[in-house]
């Protein structure tokens, strides 16, 4: 048995090396079915009970360097080595390693002998780890939460962005974006993780025909409107991907986000809140990425209108936004449902829930194009 078992695995590691997104992340999916199929009663129990314990223990791995000490050394590293190297105790920080370990997140190689491992290689990385962090330090305590916050609002579909597990946690009334601004250290890595979540994955500008739609739009007249745009990342794609295009690229964001960017030239920066007029009226392009999922209905209304109303009959609303499917849903796309319901009292939509809030806010979609599979990234193009 051991003899398939380990073929197997040189099959699957062979194979995938060489498939397309799709065909990765359902064999993914198949492997994990397999392992739930083979565990008692008595291992799933251990397996979720101890997930918040894994994410501790990385923490401390994160805080000690453990994970970029073991990728950067040419040779496997010893318990006293690393002992000397992060000034621990010796046997606390060999029950540390022994546990991550056992979960493949760094590899054992003779008794407290360890090297990296894959997961060590992709947790190495300084965004991936931010995203680590604030997860453990802000959005953990939130998600604990979270089942005693349902509990007491009789299990209610939340909507409030005031009320959530996340403002129960924390003895809050800010929502998180006016709390990240009073903890910068949390805000630190917050903006790396929003950059490390989609830095793997396919750019929404690989299927947009950008080109061809506005190839004879005027140079005075603005072109790209990226609304909630951040440090401008999705600016600079867009620029780099049609250096033709003629037309203003804008990026818009708080005066907290934008002050102190530097964008090439050829991007302007504006700061401004998407809950008031949009000022840049008559645009070809409005962008929006990842901010309606950050808002119940009734705001992305708000959001909405004040698009709309800045639109010329020439314009275009891009919406990249997860779309999830009616069944068989990813769990990429189901934890970040969640996620934003702890956060925001937000929600993924569906395709239907999308056609809705958009017809509300008197938009017409003339497309939907989904450009990952697993993530279910979409774009979703619309018209006055």
């Amino acid at each position: 048995m051991d003899a398939i078992l380990k073929l197997a695995a040189e099959e699957v590691q062979k194979v995938a090396q060489n498939i397309d997104e799709g065909l990765r992340r359902r064999t993914i999916d198949k492997l994990r079915e397999l392992q739930y199929a083979l565990e008692t009663p008595e291992e799933t129990m251990q397996r979720l009970m101890y997930a918040s314990l894994t994410t501790a223990s990385i923490r401390v791995g994160l805080d000690l360097n453990i994970f970029n000490k073991l990728v950067d050394s040419d040779r496997p590293l010893k318990l006293t080595e690393l002992v000397q190297a992060t000034n621990t105790d010796p046997l606390l920080l060999g029950r540390v390693l022994r546990h991550q370990a056992s979960l493949g997140v760094i590899h054992e190689v003779t008794q407290d002998t360890f090297t990296d491992s894959q997961t060590t290689r992709n947790i190495s990385n300084t965004d991936i780890q931010a995203g680590l962090k604030f997860s453990a330090d802000v959005l953990d305590p939130a998600y604990a939460a979270t089942a005693s916050f349902l509990a007491a609002r009789s299990y209610k579909n939340p909507t409030d962005l005031y009320d959530t597990p996340f403002n129960t946690a924390w003895n809050t009334k800010l929502p998180l974006w006016d709390w990240l601004a009073e903890h910068p250290e949390h805000r630190v890595h917050f903006n790396r993780f929003m950059y490390a979540q989609r830095s793997s994955v396919k750019d929404c500008f690989s299927i947009l025909n950008l080109s061809k739609e506005a190839k004879q739009w005027p140079a005075e007249k603005p072109l790209f409107v990226d609304v909630g745009g951040g440090t401008g990342q999705q600016c600079i794609a867009m620029r780099e991907r049609w250096p033709e295009l003629k037309g203003r690229v804008v990026l818009q964001d708080l005066p907290s986000v934008v002050n102190e960017v530097q964008l090439p030239e050829g991007i302007d920066v504006m700061a401004y809140d998407f809950f008031t007029k949009q000022p840049v009226t008559g645009a070809k392009y409005y962008y929006l990425r990842a901010i309606m999922h950050d808002h119940a209905d009734d705001k992305c209304l708000e959001i909405l209108k004040n698009v709309a109303d800045a639109m010329s009959e020439e314009s275009t609303i891009l919406l990249d936004e997860i779309v999830v499917p009616d069944s068989n849903v990813e769990w990429y796309v189901t934890q970040t449902d969640l996620a934003m319901m702890v956060q925001f009292s937000s929600t993924e939509r569906t395709e239907g829930q999308w056609r809705k809030l958009l017809s509300n806010a008197g938009l017409k979609i003339k497309s939907i194009t989904t450009y990952t599979h697993s993530f279910r990234l979409s774009i979703i193009a619309a018209t006055k």
